[in-house]
């Protein structure tokens, strides 16, 4: 989940999004009726946009995210069994700036700390304790109100297939390219 700094808007109307995105009104609206951008109804009638579900659709379409909405950190979940390389990947990010990090250390934990922490990036290995990565993954993006981005990471790169298949944004090979990591995240979190 995104933690809120500077801008704390945290509804937007169609036209707030319009301009924000620089498109017509009209283009938010379909948007919205194709259930490409998730929104509810007021009584009255009118449609609002949640934050969260706005940052969603952006990096779900490869929309570039407008300088305004970027200046949050963005929630990125750690999931690897080996301490030395969760303690390596957390003081990167921290060092990186415009994260907030939680981790865990098994498959259960893993998929409980998605409930309770909604995060924005997943950084998963596949070879966990309880359930594995590829079920993990699998059972995250089956819920479609889940909008957590997932990259898997393995020493097997054999396992590239299944994890793409089981929903996976991206797959890197261990042991992990740091500045590769941060543009994967970059891109997939559509951080310009």
């Amino acid at each position: 989940m995104v933690t809120q700094t500077k801008n704390d808007k945290v509804i937007f109307t169609t036209h707030e999004v319009s301009h924000l995105l620089h498109v017509n009104p009209r283009s938010v609206i379909n948007w919205i009726e194709q259930s490409l951008l998730s929104s509810y109804r007021t009584p009255g009638g009118h449609r609002r946009i949640r934050r969260e579900d706005l940052l969603a659709f952006l990096r779900k379409h490869q929309i570039p995210t407008p300088e305004s909405l970027v200046d949050e950190k963005f929630s990125v979940l750690i999931v690897d069994d080996e301490k030395e390389i969760v303690d390596i990947l957390q003081a990167f990010l921290e060092r990186q700036g415009g994260y907030e990090i939680s981790t865990a250390s098994d498959g259960i934990t893993a998929l409980m700390e998605v409930g309770r922490v909604k995060p924005d990036l997943l950084i998963l290995d596949i070879m966990i304790p309880g359930f594995d990565g590829i079920e993990v993954c699998r059972r995250i993006k089956g819920n479609a109100k889940n909008k957590t981005t997932i990259i898997a990471v393995s020493g097997n790169n054999e396992a590239e297939n299944k994890i793409l298949q089981a929903g996976a944004d991206a797959f890197m090979e261990k042991p992990i390219d740091l500045d590769k990591l941060q543009t994967e995240a970059k891109r997939l979190l559509r951080i310009l």
